[in-house]
């Protein structure tokens, strides 16, 4: 690797030589065991060979890694940088390996997306329905949650793109994010609902009405706290909390429960024949939604194929 190589990968090369395999691997051991002598057995080594391998890993970095207490060795603050950025390179070769291995057998690769519910039945069903038409044996898989339960996942590398809020991402330079489109919220319920059939309502018409709702940690929680402020006092207190949408479709068949959700949600769910809105506007609380990508992470023909589908159908539909 020459010079002109290295300072376009932002390579520390005398870093690159003297770290080993062995040594992220050890450190990803620990980072589960907590124990030296676990970690050693499951990497096949002895303890002293494992004990010899963290020491010059400590000496190559010029700082410990780890400290001994009663719960075993933890990591300290340079060994929690340590052990993610191990757990990305392996993931990164993992990736390669499977792309490779892909690429053998006539597909193109393969992309790893996490989204957060409401972009599904629009933006992300359209472009990744246009993404495999241009490629059908690139391999795609969805990974389906909440904002704050998807980072996590695009820091250790088991996703190569999120589309989600950027609320959870205060104070963390190291994504990107751009932003796509607004998510107007909606009020729905049953068909049969006695308030569906009312041509007018104010929010405190729903004073006393159960609820389904996202967990309270979520991002949609947080800022419906001053909707069912003006519902009433004490609202919520009728409530089942649950991450699935699904869940929410099935309990409203069921009952008289309210819910509330994203715009797209809701269209695709009265357009079904599942759902009713209900007559009442809620104001524009949620923002918006976009793309979150890694800075440090490179994108794979798959993926930046993926992100002109989905730019493509958000500016078809605005």
């Amino acid at each position: 690797m020459d010079d002109k190589a290295t300072q376009e990968l932002g390579v520390d090369l005398s870093l690159f030589k003297r770290v080993k395999s062995r040594q992220m691997l050890l450190l990803i051991a620990l980072a589960g065991s907590r124990s030296l002598r676990e970690a050693a057995a499951q990497l096949e080594m002895t303890q002293p060979g494992a004990t010899k391998l963290l020491q010059d890993l400590e000496l190559t970095i010029g700082h410990r890694l780890f400290e001994r207490g009663p719960r075993g060795m933890q990591p300290n603050d340079y060994g929690e940088a340590m052990i993610r950025h191990a757990r990305l390179i392996f993931a990164d070769l993992s990736r390669t390996r499977l792309e490779i291995s892909a690429m053998s057998s006539g597909a193109t690769g393969r992309i790893r997306i996490g989204a957060v519910i409401s972009v599904i039945p629009f933006l992300l069903a359209r472009a990744v329905a246009r993404l495999k038409k241009q490629f059908p044996r690139l391999f795609v898989s969805i990974e389906v949650g909440t904002s704050d339960g998807l980072v996590p996942l695009l820091t250790s590398g088991e996703l190569d793109v999120l589309v989600a809020r950027p609320l959870v991402l205060a104070d963390r330079p190291e994504f990107k994010y751009e932003e796509l489109i607004n998510e107007p919220l909606q009020i729905v319920s049953r068909k049969g609902h006695p308030l569906a059939r009312r041509r007018t309502l104010a929010l405190r018409d729903l004073a006393g009405q159960a609820w389904a709702l996202l967990p309270t940690r979520t991002p949609m929680r947080k800022v419906l706290e001053p909707v069912f402020a003006d519902i009433g006092p004490g609202e919520p207190h009728n409530l089942v909390e649950t991450s699935s949408v699904m869940t929410m479709i099935a309990l409203m068949q069921e009952s008289d429960m309210l819910a509330v959700m994203p715009e797209d949600i809701a269209r695709f769910s009265v357009r079904s024949g599942l759902l009713r809105k209900l007559s009442i506007d809620l104001p524009p609380i949620m923002g918006a939604y976009g793309i979150v990508t890694r800075r440090d992470r490179i994108e794979s023909p798959g993926t930046a194929a993926f992100l002109q589908h989905l730019r493509a159908t958000k500016n078809a539909a605005t």
